[in-house]
C-alpha cells in the first residue's frame, strides 16, 4: 500500500479540466491529448554514480514529513525514504527490484517451512557496538507483537510461527506454512533491524524527533527539525565498502506546495527529489540545470471504496464510475505522459518473476472503455439513477482535484451525484489507518505502489480479506483463494499462475476501480548525480552513490 502523492497546485500549460471532459460514447476525447515529454531516459533503474565528494545535499520528500521513522510504522512513502538510507534488514531489493542478502551474508532452506538466516560479520550500529542475532531476533518479533501495533504485521507476518536465535550469528525463522513473500519482505521496512537496548531504552520516543533511531545504514541518523528537515551524516564504517556515502550530509525537507517545490528545484535551493510536481515535467525535463528520468515503478492510481455501506457496493455502479474515466486524457494530460491507462493495479514493475506468463496475462485483458451512455444505461437499468456519493482526495494534489472533476462532471451525465471533498494531506493519510476516519467517505482516490516490492501478491492481498488495508471489505472467493495459494507457492510459475487468475476476477468485479499506472518521477540538479531512479529507493540506499555531478 502507498500514501496517496501530493500532485500540483500550478496549471498544466494550456491543459484545463475541459480538456478532459467527457465527450461522446466510446473511445477518448475528439482531440486525443498528447504528453510534454517524448525524449526523457525511461524505465532507468539508477542515475550515473556520483564523480567526488560533496559537502551538502538536500532532498525533498513530495509527500511531506514522515509521521515516524520508527520501522514498524514506516509503511508510507516519506517514512521509508527516509529510513532508506539509514535502517536495513537482512535482503536488499536492489535498484533493479532485484533480491540479495544484507545484513544476511547466507540464506538456507532446509525445508519449505523453514529459514536460516547466517548474520555478516563485521556490522555495527552507529555507536560502533555489533549487530547481534539477538538483535535480528527482536526486530523482527516486533512485528508479531499485538500490543505494539506493527504496520506490516497482517499479512506479512502471519505465515511467521517463530522467530529464534540459533546460534551466535543464526536466526532462524519458521512458518505455519509455506511463505513465498516473507523473504521479499525482509528488504523492506518489514525487516528493518535496530538496536534492541537503543528501542527499549527510548521506548515510545523511538523514532520521533526526540527519541531518534539506532541501525547500520550507511547514513547516520543527526537530527530532525519537526516541520523543517531530517539530516543524516555519512556513516564511514558502514559495512559495505562500495556504498560508502560520498555526501557528507543529507538534509531531508518536507515542503509540499508544488509550486514551491518546482522552483526550487528550478533555483537550486532543493537538490533533486522523487515524483517532482506534474507541472513542472517540461521544464525540468529541458533544463540545462539537471537531469529527469523516468524509473521502473509499481505505482497505480486508483478509486478505492471504503467499508462505508451504501451504493458502491453494487457492481454495476463501479462499473459505470469505471465508465465515465477518459483514462488516456489522464495519462497524456493530466500525467504529461509518465503514466499509461490501467485496467489493472499490476504494472510490468511488479513483475519480480515469470515475466512472460505475465507479459501474456496482460496482453489478453480488455483495453480500458470510456462510454458515457453504457455507464448510464448500468445506472438507470440499476435502479441508481439519484445516488449520492462522497468522495475524498488529498489537498493540493491536482491529479486527484482533476480525476475528481472528472467524476463529478460524469456522474452529473449519468445520474449520479459526486461530491468531491479535498482533505489536508495529513488527514488524508489517516484514512489508510483509521477506519472513523474513512467513515463519511464512500471512496477516496489513491496512489499505491503495492509496498514497492516486486511481487503483484502485495497489491492483490489489499483487496481480500487477507489483509488489514482491505478497506472495501471486499471478499471475492476466486481472488482471495489465488492470493492465499500464491503465498504458499514456492515455484515461481505455479505462483504467477495463480495471481494471474485472481487478477482477472479483479478485473471483472472490480474491488478498486484503476485509473492510469505510474512511472517513477526523478529531477537532480547539475550538481549531483547518483540517485536511485526505481521505486526500489524506498528501501534501497538511495543516496549512497550520490555525488557532485559531472
Amino acid at each position: 500500500m502507498a500514501l496517496s502523492r501530493p500532485s500540483t497546485l500550478m496549471m498544466l500549460g494550456a491543459i484545463t479540466v475541459a480538456a478532459l471532459a467527457l465527450t461522446g460514447c466510446s473511445g477518448s476525447s475528439d482531440e486525443p491529448a498528447t504528453s510534454a515529454i517524448t525524449d526523457v531516459p525511461r524505465e532507468q533503474t539508477t542515475t550515473p554514480a556520483g564523480t567526488g565528494p560533496i559537502d551538502l545535499v538536500t532532498w525533498n520528500l513530495y509527500s511531506g514529513e514522515p509521521a515516524s521513522l520508527d520501522w514498524i510504522y514506516a509503511y508510507a512513502d516519506s517514512e521509508n525514504t527516509a529510513l532508506a538510507n539509514m535502517c536495513e534488514g537482512l535482503m536488499r531489493q536492489n535498484e533493479d527490484m532485484s533480491l540479495s542478502p544484507a545484513l544476511a551474508a547466507d540464506v538456507q532452506h532446509p525445508d519449505d517451512v523453514t529459514t536460516v538466516f547466517t548474520l555478516r560479520d563485521g556490522v555495527t550500529f552507529w555507536d560502533g557496538s555489533p549487530l547481534t542475532a539477538e538483535d535480528v531476533v527482536y526486530s523482527l518479533s516486533r512485528h508479531l507483537d499485538p500490543a505494539a501495533g506493527s504496520y506490516w504485521s497482517t499479512p506479512f507476518y502471519d505465515r511467521v510461527s517463530s522467530i529464534e536465535a540459533t546460534g551466535p550469528s543464526e536466526v532462524t525463522v519458521r512458518f505455519s506454512q509455506p511463505d513465498s513473500l516473507f523473504e521479499r519482505m525482509l528488504a523492506t521496512a518489514a525487516g528493518v533491524i535496530g538496536k534492541q537496548s537503543f528501542v527499549e531504552s527510548a521506548g515510545e520516543a523511538y523514532g520521533t524527533s526526540s527519541g531518534g533511531i539506532m541501525c547500520t545504514g550507511p547514513f547516520a541518523f543527526d537530527s530532525w527539525n519537526s516541520g523543517s528537515k531530517i539530516s543524516m551524516v555519512a556513516n564511514p564504517n558502514y559495512w559495505d565498502e562500495e556504498m560508502r556515502p560520498m555526501v557528507e550530509k543529507l538534509d531531508l525537507t518536507f515542503v509540499t506546495d508544488e509550486s514551491t517545490v518546482a522552483n526550487s528545484l528550478l533555483s537550486g535551493d532543493i537538490d533533486g527529489t522523487f515524483m517532482p510536481p506534474l507541472a513542472a515535467t517540461e521544464q525540468l525535463a529541458s533544463s540545462a540545470e539537471g537531469s529527469f528520468v523516468l524509473g521502473l515503478g509499481t505505482d497505480w492510481m486508483a478509486i478505492r471504496p471504503t467499508e462505508k455501506a451504501g451504493p458502491l457496493e453494487q457492481l454495476e455502479l463501479r462499473q459505470a464510475l469505471s465508465l465515465i474515466l477518459d483514462r488516456e486524457a489522464v495519462a497524456q494530460a493530466v500525467y504529461r505522459g509518465t503514466a499509461t491507462p490501467a485496467v489493472t493495479p499490476i504494472q510490468p514493475g511488479a513483475w519480480g518473476y515469470s515475466r512472460e506468463l505475465w507479459q501474456t496475462a496482460y496482453d489478453e485483458l480488455p483495453a480500458p472503455v470510456f462510454d458515457v451512455e453504457q455507464a448510464a444505461e448500468l445506472v438507470q437499468n440499476a435502479g441508481l439513477d439519484g445516488t449520492e456519493l462522497t468522495i475524498a482526495i488529498p489537498a493540493d494534489s491536482e491529479a486527484e482535484q482533476k480525476i475528481g472533476e472528472i467524476l463529478s462532471a460524469g456522474g452529473e451525465q449519468i445520474g449520479v451525484s459526486i461530491t468531491i471533498e479535498s482533505i489536508p494531506q495529513t488527514s488524508f493519510t489517516e484514512l489508510y489507518f483509521d477506519e472513523q476516519a474513512r467513515a463519511p467517505y464512500d471512496a477516496f482516490i489513491v496512489q499505491e505502489y503495492g509496498a514497492g516490492v516486486a511481487d503483484p501478491v502485495v497489491s492483490m492481498s489489499e483487496f481480500t480479506p487477507l489483509s488489514a488495508y482491505n478497506y472495501g471489505n471486499n471478499d471475492d472467493p476466486v481472488l482471495t483463494q489465488s492470493v492465499d495459494d500464491a503465498l504458499s507457492a514456492m515455484d515461481d510459475d505455479a505462483r504467477a499462475e495463480l495471481l494471474i487468475t485472481g487478477q482477472q476476477s479483479m478485473v471483472d468485479n472490480l474491488p478498486l476501480i484503476p485509473v492510469v499506472n505510474l512511472e517513477q518521477r526523478v529531477y537532480q540538479n547539475s550538481r549531483i548525480t547518483g540517485a536511485t531512479a526505481s521505486l526500489a529507493r524506498l528501501y534501497y540506499p538511495w543516496a549512497a552513490r550520490i555525488g557532485a555531478g559531472e
